[in-house]
């Protein structure tokens, strides 16, 4: 019994999370908006308010210019006042047009307004994420939160909030209209819509939101495998193994028509029971309009016009299973968007570290679970301004980028976490994890991967730098020998890299990466396989190229294998 009372509890606690995300984000993007939204549900109001009296007018000027001419053609004496009904017509025409189009127009600008307030909530949330949690997704991932996931949202308004409403506020309407003739048959359709209404959608939400919610995770699962089948085709051609990748895809194709399918089969049955809910509540307008006609109630004009007003509430009911349908996808998209809306920045009292140059830096790790070296003694980099570069060896997966993130100051918090224990001074300066924001105008680091933006050259070589000039762009270039190749480009330096630099090989973006490092004056240059992509050739006139710049610093290289051009007598080594 326990395992089950477990799986229990924790799908009790999925649930609750999720609720509680939706619940976050309705009163972020409803309730703390809730001016204009309210104007935005009024302008909604006012088309189906202007839709029913349209047909409910148009019904009894039909009705009653049928009854007067009978009674012309009969011999009698009638006065009927055409201008007046037919003007009501065209106003509530001409009414409904103008609110629809304010309507769209208003409530489409809050949608926008919204989802400006949701990115930039998302975007503050990424920016306080170390490193290590940014890793923990992949870029695929991250592109499906801040696009579909995210996109998701302005069905809070648009599908969950505003048709609904509408229709609520139009059956009291009605609702009142009729009461004016009979209050007894008013509150029996109005009950009988409510009641109707309440069973079919909550059946509804019941048995789809699940379905929904699966949907949505495996359209994210799904569109996860392309990217990374696009992303990884070079790969797979060589190997041969598309048709292998190709055949996932397929069934995730598959499994996705599958739960399209049912779910578009219980939107239709709801539909359908929408359907004979209102067939059966017109029917009842009609018997009841009929027993107030004999009862001398009402007269003939206005019994149709209430039957073809009730017959008008159906274009708003039958709306609502297709949009009440997206419940599930939006709240699991609220439930992926929460945590990352909760990373709030933390506000922390400023942390200096010591001027620079600084001359002794010295980190110790012991026990850290991701450094299998340190388990059995302490590791330890002691930086001096006579030994101030270090070179460090292994294989993968012995733990040289975390040994770079600690260096950093970027996994400090996170090593504590995990039980390792980390002391890290600069010139008898305790570091701590508070100071990762100090260090990181103190630092650069050129990672393994190449990191190219869909941008001009210039914008990849000052990323985040303001005020450095053309000579300047052109001597680094020299430097990492691009210089040549730039000139060749069509524009220069405002030449366009392609998507993620797709007109750059990889030796190429390589050095458009370290080059970017050239243009700033750090302390501490951490370098995790920088000749990656390079032949040994290049890589050695590289590193000859910036010897002058690593001049004064204090330099931390990761390595598979120490080449031969790196001298032995520059270094402190050590091998994990």
């Amino acid at each position: 019994m326990k395992p089950e009372v477990v799986t229990n509890n924790s799908a009790t606690a999925k649930r609750q999370t999720k609720a509680g995300a939706l619940a976050f984000w309705s009163k972020k993007l409803l309730w703390q908006q809730r001016r204009r939204i309210g104007i935005g549900a009024l302008l909604a109001f006012a088309t189906a308010a202007f839709g029913l009296a349209l047909l409910g007018l148009s019904g009894w000027f039909i009705t009653a210019t049928a009854l007067a001419g009978i009674s012309v053609a009969a011999g009698a004496m009638l006065a009927l006042d055409v201008y007046l009904p037919g003007s009501g017509i065209r106003f509530f025409a001409l009414g409904r047009t103008v609110s629809r189009y304010l309507e769209r127009l208003y409530n489409h600008d809050s949608v926008l307004r919204q989802l400006a307030l949701v990115r930039q909530q998302l975007f503050q949330g990424l920016a306080s994420l170390s490193p290590t949690a940014m890793a923990r997704q992949t870029n695929a991932d991250w592109l499906s939160r801040l696009t579909a996931d995210l996109e998701s949202l302005d069905n809070l308004l648009l599908r969950l909030l505003l048709p609904p409403l509408s229709a609520l506020l139009s059956l009291l309407l009605l609702s009142a209209v009729i009461s004016i003739w009979s209050g007894p048959a008013a509150l029996l359709l109005l009950l009988l819509c409510l009641v109707g209404c309440g069973i079919i959608f909550s059946l509804l939400i019941r048995y789809q939101q699940p379905l929904s919610q699966q949907l949505a995770a495996e359209f994210n699962q799904a569109r996860l495998a392309v990217i990374n089948y696009l992303q990884g085709l070079p790969e797979l051609t060589a190997a041969r193994l598309q048709a292998h990748q190709q055949q996932a895809l397929l069934q995730f194709s598959h499994t996705l028509g599958q739960l399209q399918q049912q779910i578009a089969r219980q939107q239709a049955n709801a539909q359908l029971a929408v359907n004979a809910l209102h067939s059966v509540q017109v029917v009842l307008a009609a018997l009841l309009a009929l027993a107030g006609f004999n009862a001398g109630l009402l007269n003939a004009p206005v019994a149709v016009m209430l039957v073809l007003a009730v017959f008008a509430l159906g274009e708003l009911l039958q709306l609502l299973p297709g949009q009440l349908s997206q419940l599930g996808k939006t709240r699991f998209a609220a439930g992926r968007l929460y945590p990352l809306a909760q990373q709030l920045p933390a506000v922390a009292a400023p942390v200096a570290l010591p001027a620079t140059p600084w001359h002794h830096l010295q980190l110790t790790v012991a026990a850290h679970p991701r450094l299998p070296a340190s388990q059995a003694v302490p590791l330890q980099l002691d930086f001096s301004t006579e030994q101030p570069w270090w070179l460090v060896s292994g294989r993968s997966g012995s733990g040289k980028s975390t040994l770079a993130g600690l260096l950093l100051a970027e996994t400090l918090a996170e090593a504590a976490s995990a039980g390792a224990r980390c002391h890290y001074s600069i010139d008898q300066q305790q570091v701590t994890a508070a100071a990762e924001s100090a260090m990181q105008q103190h630092s650069v680091c050129l990672s393994q991967q190449n990191s190219v933006l869909a941008d001009s050259l210039y914008a990849n070589l000052t990323l985040g730098l303001a005020d450095i000039s053309d000579a300047r762009l052109w001597q680094v270039l020299a430097q990492v020998e691009l210089a040549d190749w730039a000139l060749g480009l069509p524009q220069g330096l405002d030449s366009w890299l392609g998507d993620t630099g797709q007109q750059l090989s990889g030796g190429q973006a390589r050095r458009l990466c370290l080059a970017r490092l050239l243009l700033r004056s750090p302390q501490l240059v951490v370098l995790d396989e920088p000749f990656n992509g390079l032949d040994d050739a290049m890589a050695a006139r590289l590193w000859a190229n910036i010897q002058p710049w690593l001049a004064g610093k204090f330099v931390l290289v990761l390595l598979h294998q120490a080449p031969a051009f790196l001298s032995s007598r520059q270094w402190q080594q050590l091998t994990l």
